[in-house]
């Protein structure tokens, strides 16, 4: 059993190192995203709130019973002996917690520390997650901007080859015309994407200082085969944020609702008090013991938190199997997506060797400018689609692998 354990973990981590090595040449560096993320206001906030709910726990483990100090003066007449005294009291007062509250309170207050945990991690997982998909909204921009760019390039040169035929008298005046209108459509189609991408990345720079601007890696890796479903699964649902801090607010209104039952035996009110009458002549020294009389609010209290902890337990057993039936589709999609990738890459392929046979024969006269200019489109086209769905299929991949906490895992 303990060999089976070791093996498991082992195969963890050496997925766990094959995913970090695979996708670091498509992602910026951990450490400047673990910098932008805890320095973006959200996470900012999150640390206030989660300072709060500490500060909040702290008060339920001391709890809400303070010292009360009462004073009297007091004029008294006597009729026999008769005379006026004046008499003063001074007592000091507690309530004290019984039946078992200090220990429950000092539970709760660390379940509360707990869910306060759980919840700047999520924070945390959330704000790394945006800013994931904003990098590949970036990254599927610049494509799109370097492919216009190359189409462009290409398009000039088709122009320029085209202009230097036609006073040779090798193609027509109508060829020439069709590379011309190729190269200003294909120019035009430059500038709305730089624009795009103009925007995008300004944008980018203002929510992420420092953001480095993405790059097709030279040397890209595939991604590999997927583990088996199930151990994937389990892994997701144990360590999902948002899932988690469900269950643990379920811990804490249990023992809230545990705490509220006690309340309905009421904290008794402990004092010592002290006492100067007739001027003096007379001094009291005494204790006093006091119970609140409960009414059934103090039930009704206790009963609402109940059924709060079962609500929130049942809306977890809900996101559970939403989750999961979630995580088991983007697994399959992922799979798909693996082989559509493998497919467009060869029909680009594929397309790029008709394009070098289409230009052999539109310089012997085969082929007409249009027939190029398609076949060239075509070729250009097949291979940026081919490109896009890889980036996809490395943003599913990447997405995955944050959710696992196998990269990006800035918790604390």
């Amino acid at each position: 059993m303990k060999q089976l354990l070791t093996m498991c973990l082992w195969a963890a981590v050496c997925l766990s190192a094959q995913a970090q090595d695979g996708l670091a040449l498509w992602l910026p560096p951990a450490d400047r995203v673990q910098t932008l993320v805890k320095n973006s206001h959200g996470i900012l906030a999150a640390q206030s709130q989660q300072a709060a709910q500490l500060q909040k726990a702290r008060a339920t483990e001391a709890g809400a019973g303070e010292f009360n100090l009462r004073m009297s003066q007091q004029s008294r007449r006597a009729i026999d002996p008769g005379g006026r005294f004046n008499e003063q009291l001074l007592s000091l007062e507690r309530p004290v917690r019984w039946w078992g509250k200090a220990g429950l309170d000092a539970d709760l207050a660390e379940q509360s520390r707990k869910v306060a945990g759980i919840g700047y991690a999520d924070a945390l997982h959330e704000a790394s997650r945006e800013l994931m998909r904003q990098w590949f909204a970036l990254h599927q921009l610049a494509l799109a901007r370097d492919g216009a760019q190359v189409q462009a390039q290409l398009s000039q040169a088709l122009h320029r080859q085209a202009q230097l035929r036609l006073k040779q008298g090798d193609i027509s005046q109508l060829d020439a015309s069709l590379a011309q209108a190729e190269l200003q459509r294909a120019q035009a189609a430059q500038a709305v994407s730089q624009a795009q991408w103009t925007a995008a990345w300004a944008q980018a720079q203002k929510r992420y200082p420092g953001l480095p601007e993405p790059v097709w890696p030279q040397a890209s890796s595939e991604v590999p085969d997927l583990p088996a479903l199930q151990p994937l699964l389990q892994e997701f649902l144990q360590n999902h944020h948002e899932l988690n801090l469900h269950r643990a607010e379920v811990q804490r209104l249990r023992l809230l609702a545990e705490r509220l039952g006690r309340d309905r035996l009421p904290d008794p009110v402990l004092g010592v008090y002290a006492a100067r009458e007739r001027a003096g002549a007379e001094r009291i020294v005494g204790v006093s013991l006091g119970f609140a009389l409960p009414g059934t609010a103090r039930q009704a209290h206790a009963a609402a938190a109940l059924a709060e902890a079962n609500q929130l337990e049942e809306q977890v057993q809900q996101m559970t199997l939403d989750l999961g039936s979630a995580f088991e589709a983007r697994w399959w999609s992922l799979n798909l997506q693996r082989q559509a990738v493998t497919g467009l890459q060869a029909a680009a392929g594929t397309q790029a060797k008709a394009v070098q046979q289409s230009t052999k024969a539109f310089a012997m006269g085969e082929h007409s400018m249009t027939e190029l200019i398609q076949n060239r489109r075509l070729a250009q086209e097949s291979f940026r689609e081919s490109q896009k769905l890889q980036l996809e299929l490395v943003e599913s991949w990447a997405l995955i692998n944050l959710d696992l906490h196998r990269i990006w895992d800035f918790d604390e």
